[in-house]
């Protein structure tokens, strides 16, 4: 399990980290579907981009084995 890191004099759980790293992810991640036209099949896509958040969240628990 990863250890709580230091970033400014704040500590950062490791749940918070997962949610820092996913933030980059899902931004170039929407950025590309955005561009391949993927959003316009999507039934809301404000529903689908928090999905994927989610998802992109809990494939980086995950592979980081954080227990939340």
């Amino acid at each position: 399990m990863p250890a709580d890191f230091e970033l400014g004099g704040v500590y950062l759980p490791p749940i918070a980290q997962v949610l820092l790293l996913s933030l980059p992810l899902f931004l170039l991640l929407d950025a590309l579907l955005r561009r391949l036209g993927v959003l316009a099949f999507a039934w809301h896509p404000a529903l689908f981009q928090g999905a994927l958040y989610a998802a992109i969240c809990a494939v980086l628990v995950l592979l980081m084995g954080v227990s939340v």
